[in-house]
């Protein structure tokens, strides 16, 4: 395999019960012969976080921590590496995904090596009991976001068609809605946009970068590669975390157009 150049970077906020594992995976799922850099991105944790990174800087040399002086959100905190990338593959990782082997980013590498117009790849990403989590989304509207906050049982075709749900999830094509629980970039696109969109605090973040890549580039879901995510999606259960999703959606719509269904 042609020698490459990856980094990782994950954004953490009180994870010190994940962060170790999520360092160790890394380093054994680095293929061999590529050098890499682990970047974590701490948002003012309260907890062992950063204790435990610096921990497990004296287990591996390729761990860099940064602290910003504030926590301006998930966005902004991947923005933070953008000074320091010279990779040719840049893979933002949640704190709670796990990669099964080296294997799983070498098909990622690869397919982006032979298709030079790819600027980022979604990988198949299920869940830690093997079902897939139904993430290769359409571009969204007024309709679709309101849908989930109502149930998943009302106007099922829609929110089917919505999360392509008759692909099969067994096909390679392009995606307009990519999910930042894991995104494999080429470096030098994620420079280009200029990383994420520093307004959203929290959601609709990877919606909005999806788009950006795709109007130099292609994004695209790749079900060949495969990672899991424990997705215990906590924040629904509390009223502020609700609100500051429907500001994110505003701010979305107000910037790529409304469209209600």
């Amino acid at each position: 395999m042609e020698s490459s150049i990856l980094s990782f970077c994950t954004v953490t906020y009180n994870n010190e019960e994940q962060i170790r594992a999520l360092i160790e995976n890394i380093e054994k799922s680095i293929p061999h012969g590529v050098s890499t850099t682990i970047f974590v991105v701490d948002n003012k944790s309260s907890d062992k976080t950063v204790e435990t990174v610096l921990q497990c800087q004296t287990s591996f040399s390729n761990i860099k921590l940064i602290q910003p002086e504030s926590n301006n959100g998930f966005g902004a905190g991947n923005n933070e590496v953008l000074p320091y990338l010279n990779s040719k593959y840049h893979v933002l990782v949640n704190p709670d995904i796990s990669i099964s082997s080296s294997k799983e980013i070498e098909k990622m590498m690869n397919y982006m090596n032979e298709h030079q117009e790819v600027g980022l790849l979604s990988p198949l990403i299920l869940n830690s009991d093997g079902t897939i989590q139904k993430l290769y989304k359409r571009n969204p509207t007024v309709l679709d976001l309101g849908l989930r906050f109502i149930s998943p049982n009302i106007l099922k075709k829609r929110q089917n068609w919505y999360v392509h749900e008759e692909s099969g999830y067994n096909h390679i094509g392009e995606i307009e809605h990519a999910s930042g629980a894991f995104m494999f970039f080429r470096t030098e696109t994620f420079k280009k946009i200029g990383g994420f969109d520093k307004r959203y605090f929290m959601y609709m973040e990877d919606d909005d970068i999806t788009r950006k890549v795709n109007k130099i580039s292609k994004a695209m879901f790749f079900p060949n590669a495969k990672v899991v995510h424990v997705w215990q999606r906590k924040s629904y259960k509390k009223m502020k975390y609700t609100l500051m999703e429907i500001k994110s959606m505003v701010k979305y719509f107000n910037k790529w157009g409304w469209k209600f269904w």
